[in-house]
């Protein structure tokens, strides 16, 4: 009778890990990851050593090394939270030299993304950055969907992605030296962080919230360094709470700040300007200041979780840091409309057609990732992409009719010759009523002018 039993525990057992195995699709690029001691990557903040094999299958992609010759490079964890908080986790790849990987442009520096908390079929990044090219912002990260094995061991569906730093197809902007005190005017990348980190410039904003922003180039600072980049981070804060639009726009580049918010608030990410919030500045030339940009963006994890009909700003889940008080500049409000109309014109549809064509592209691996990884910690189930992607767009879709209720059409920029516009009835399911010659907005219940004013009653 205890045979029998034994045995059948024996069978259930087997038939549960069979219904849970996982293996590579041949539907993505593998990336092989073999470190030195055949021990896992269990550490953020010291690389190990390893090597590296892309095999791209048929996708198109050319190799990087082989089975036999991969390319030798150093591994380890990254992350905060995504780190920490999954047992799904993310990588850092620093190749000894230079590396074009999956048709991106070569550098040593790549991130392997794990995305485990993304319940929104892996979209919320990718689609994240489709918007910031879409938009304009001068610098996208890009990425390719990939499967990863490491040690032999398969861990499921990963996103490669460039890693964000200063270089000529990054971040174009001039690279300091760590400690130079030549000319420190530039070029500076900086973050916004919620997280403390020993080196951090904090300070309090204008409204008494305390900041902190974390040096990314250069990271270790001589004196002269910190000294000025102290006195730019106090002068931006002080110049947008002040009255005066040329002191704000002399230091801070308007369309940036338009581009980079019009995709947070399309994404609705209701921590975009409290942590993995970017800015960046070029060198001073014969003593002229060099604007900073806000940008790339970085990091949708928290997109389409608040679901509220209010700017990103208002009542935010997280402290957003600066953007309340730059949203209230005119000049700035004149933009954000215009690339709104740029947008909301021409290129809604695409991100629609972006939006299926990248679930389709990985829906064989999520399952095999939900396979992996379901029922670890915090992890997300995305095997059933057809209903993480249905979902993805009625969020995708709610926020645009609620920005179009805000926003109208926007303004259209004086530069924009396109004149092949689409009807925005087929972009979403709003309803123009004209009453009195004024246009009046529909959706749902409610009512909107074209300025995006709600009306009360509607008769």
């Amino acid at each position: 009778m205890k045979s029998k039993r034994s045995i059948l525990f024996f069978a259930i057992t087997l038939c549960s890990l069979m219904a849970y195995s996982a293996s590579p699709t041949g539907t993505l690029p593998i990336v092989y990851l073999t470190t030195d001691d055949g021990q896992s990557i269990g550490d953020k903040e010291n690389y190990k050593g390893g090597t590296v094999y892309i095999d791209p299958l048929s996708t198109g992609y050319e190799a990087l090394g082989s089975a036999q010759t991969p390319i030798t490079a150093q591994l380890k964890g990254r992350g905060n939270w995504t780190w920490n908080g999954f047992d799904k986790k993310p990588y850092k790849i620093k190749f000894d030299a230079k590396q074009k990987v999956l048709g991106m442009p070569s550098n040593k520096h790549w991130c392997l993304m794990a995305h485990a908390d993304d319940n929104l079929g892996f979209l919320k990044n990718y689609i994240g950055y489709v918007l910031s090219e879409q938009i304009g912002l001068k610098w996208t990260p890009r990425t390719v969907p990939v499967e990863l094995v490491i040690n032999g061991s398969y861990e499921g569906l990963y996103f490669l992605t460039e890693h964000v730093r200063v270089g000529s197809k990054r971040v174009n902007i001039t690279e300091q030296e760590d400690l130079a005190t030549e000319d420190v005017t530039g070029g500076w990348l900086v973050e916004i962080d919620n997280y403390w980190e020993e080196g951090n410039v904090e300070f309090d904003e204008g409204n008494g919230q305390h900041m902190m922003v974390t040096m990314k180039s250069p990271e270790i600072l001589s004196q002269t360094q910190r000294d000025y980049i102290t006195a730019q981070l106090h002068g931006l804060n002080d110049a947008i709470y002040s009255s005066s639009a040329e002191q704000l726009w002399g230091m801070l580049d308007v369309d940036e700040a338009a581009k980079y918010y019009l995709v947070q608030e399309i994404m609705e990410d209701c921590e975009s300007y409290h942590g993995s919030c970017y800015l960046y500045k070029d060198r001073d030339i014969n003593g002229q200041q060099a604007k900073w940009f806000f940008g790339p963006v970085w990091d949708f994890g928290n997109a389409y979780n608040r679901h509220r009909e209010l700017w990103i700003y208002e009542a935010p889940s997280f402290a957003q840091y600066w953007i309340g008080q730059i949203a209230q500049w005119p000049e700035f409000q004149v933009k954000v409309k215009e690339y709104w109309y740029i947008y909301y014109h021409s290129l809604i549809n695409d991100t629609r057609t972006k939006i299926a064509d990248f679930s389709s592209l990985i829906s064989s691996a999520a399952v095999q990732d939900a396979n992996k990884w379901r029922g670890t910690q915090n992890y997300c189930d995305n095997s059933n992409l057809t209903n993480r992607k249905n979902d993805f767009l009625d969020k995708f879709n709610w926020r645009i009719n609620w920005l179009y209720s805000q926003l109208g059409e926007g303004i259209r920029p004086a530069t924009w010759d396109n004149e092949c516009v689409e009807s925005p009835a087929s972009n979403i399911e709003s309803k123009k009523i004209l009453r009195d010659e004024q246009i009046i907005i529909q959706r749902g219940a409610k009512f909107y002018t074209l300025q995006g004013q709600e009306i009360r009653s509607y008769q």
